[in-house]
């Protein structure tokens, strides 16, 4: 994190009263929109430059850190931006909408790859009555995302594990749909995961997936995209890397959509609106911390994308006819 956005966490003597204090709302509102934290108080009140380069608040740290519950303040905050159990933009809704259009039906077998805290998942179960196996490749995300479906009474019907892309071995013809929404760009393993998918792929079967495509090879070193790489360590694909790795993982692409469009605006949108809507009592400093991280992660994410670097994709793939 560069200095203009580095965060203060003990407050300075007189915080909140000083004339060149500004509480840490505005000071998110301005770095998330790009102005100066003295454009998103109100009249009258400025602040220094100096000051303009912290993000301050007020809570100290507790004993601890946030080692060891992560997960949980990772879940405050993706359930303010995308509602309870969901870890992606437009939440329920989009979901559903995405579900619909995978055609998943009550006889189908689903394995969910990016299960996350289990709204995908669950929303397969539920709404559309497949039987359903979430896996998730972040080990504390997936022991809460089981908890989640512990506490629903879908322990049995939902279940959801953790796997390790680099290791993963599925059962060879147990599935009629995987699923994997904004994960394989970012793992490690991910040409071992291809193969596996077409491991469990039934005869008739198809995985869907939506992720993050380099719009063209000379985007690779676009400095937005090595910006975003810096987080994952791992440079996104062109669609022709994709459609490669496909093949040699036994997988035919059937079908490919650009909908950067609607990405962007859904992930803007519901940043822009949880921004607009932070209240000084829902923070405290463990929470800023995991706040601030996702926060730049998206807003490399949304450059990249702005850039024309990096598409977003809906994308069908079933299993190639000469594998045995």
């Amino acid at each position: 994190m560069s200095k203009s956005q580095e965060i203060s966490y003990s407050s300075a003597p007189g915080a909140g009263q000083a004339d060149d204090y500004v509480p840490f709302a505005a000071r998110f509102r301005a770095w998330w929109e790009g102005v100066e934290p003295g454009a998103m108080v109100q009249q009258g009140q400025t602040a220094s430059v100096r000051r303009n380069r912290l993000i301050v608040v007020d809570t100290p740290l507790s004993a601890g850190g946030i080692d060891g519950h992560r997960a949980e303040l990772r879940y405050r905050l993706w359930s303010r931006l995308y509602g309870e159990g969901f870890t992606l933009p437009g939440g329920q809704e989009v979901t559903t909408q995405f579900l619909k259009y995978t055609g998943v039906q009550k006889a189908h077998a689903v394995l969910d790859l990016a299960a996350g805290l289990g709204g995908t998942t669950r929303a397969a179960a539920l709404q559309f009555g497949a039987t359903v196996m979430g896996l998730e490749p972040d080990p504390e995300v997936a022991d809460l995302g089981m908890k989640l479906s512990e506490i629903r009474g879908l322990e049995a019907r939902v279940p959801i594990a953790s796997y390790d892309p680099e290791t993963i071995s599925l059962a060879e013809r147990a599935y009629d749909m995987i699923v994997m929404r904004e994960r394989l760009f970012g793992l490690h393993g991910r040409e071992r995961v291809l193969a596996q998918m077409a491991k469990a792929l039934n005869a008739g079967g198809k995985a869907v997936l939506t992720d993050l495509v380099l719009a063209h090879r000379d985007k690779l070193g676009a400095p937005s995209v090595k910006a975003m790489a810096e987080i994952s360590g791992i440079e996104p694909w062109t669609l022709g890397d994709f459609t490669d790795a496909c093949h040699k993982a036994g997988l035919h692409l059937q079908l490919f959509r650009d909908e950067t469009d609607g990405y962007r605006r859904l992930l803007i949108d519901s940043w822009t609106d949880f921004s607009n809507n932070i209240t000084k009592e829902t923070l405290d400093r463990a929470f800023v911390d995991v706040l601030m991280r996702e926060a730049e992660a998206v807003k490399r994410r949304i450059a990249a994308v702005n850039s024309g670097a990096l598409r977003y994709a809906y994308i069908e793939l079933s299993r190639t006819e000469t594998r045995g």
